[in-house]
């Protein structure tokens, strides 16, 4: 059976997941993920999976990564800047989500309302990705997002009011976080129940960069 481009975005999301634990190491990644791309056939597209779960047939039968459109926020639908209290009202629990973004040699990007996987991984390979969570919805109190940037780049703007872990790391590269000159308070100073983003992967001959920004600004 020929392979879709859900099909291969299913496969490629399993890959990126296998790195993230640990299973693959960057060259067997990047092999990997490039025969992704040219499969045209579910024997070939799942041949990368063999050696790392033992059905991998089934990645294919999960849902395709959801995705929503882009909208503009309802007026009131957020209080002015009022801190964690804002942040807590981003974690709404709600299922699904947007859980891959790609980019091959141009550019992709969420911002605005949009709802975020529990786990979001972003790729970047001679592109560029940009992800917006000022105003995005969270399923859960903690998201975990996975971005790879090979010879790309890969910008994460976070709330100033939610914690940010970065536990990724820069090889011939960088995988960084920033302040915006408004953010005032430290993540040391933010309560304890403020929600979490964990972002781990790679910065390649390439940037990773997570910019804290206060939720008004507009850049």
């Amino acid at each position: 059976m020929r392979a879709s481009d859900d099909d291969r975005h299913r496969v490629a999301a399993a890959l990126s997941d296998a790195f993230a634990r640990g299973q693959l190491d960057y060259g067997e990644f990047d092999e990997r993920t490039k025969r992704v791309w040219v499969a045209k056939h579910h024997d070939e597209l799942l041949d990368p999976l063999i050696d790392l779960m033992p059905d991998p047939a089934r990645v294919l039968a999960a849902p395709p990564p959801a995705v929503r459109p882009e909208r503009t926020p309802e007026p009131g639908r957020y209080p002015p800047d009022t801190g964690t209290d804002t942040a807590s009202r981003q974690v709404t629990g709600e299922p699904g989500g947007q859980s891959f973004t790609l980019a091959l040699m141009g550019g992709s990007g969420k911002r605005g309302d949009w709802l975020c996987a529990p786990h979001h991984v972003s790729i970047a390979v001679m592109g560029g990705t940009d992800l917006d969570l000022r105003r995005a919805r969270f399923h859960a109190h903690e998201t975990t997002i996975t971005a790879v940037a090979l010879m790309g780049g890969t910008d994460i703007i976070v709330p100033h009011d939610v914690r940010v872990i970065n536990d990724g790391v820069g090889v011939m590269g960088a995988f960084d976080i920033e302040e915006d000159e408004d953010v005032l308070d430290s993540m040391e100073e933010l309560p304890t129940n403020a929600p979490v983003i964990r972002i781990n992967g790679l910065g390649l001959m390439g940037a990773v960069t997570m910019r804290r920004a206060r939720r008004e600004s507009t850049d």
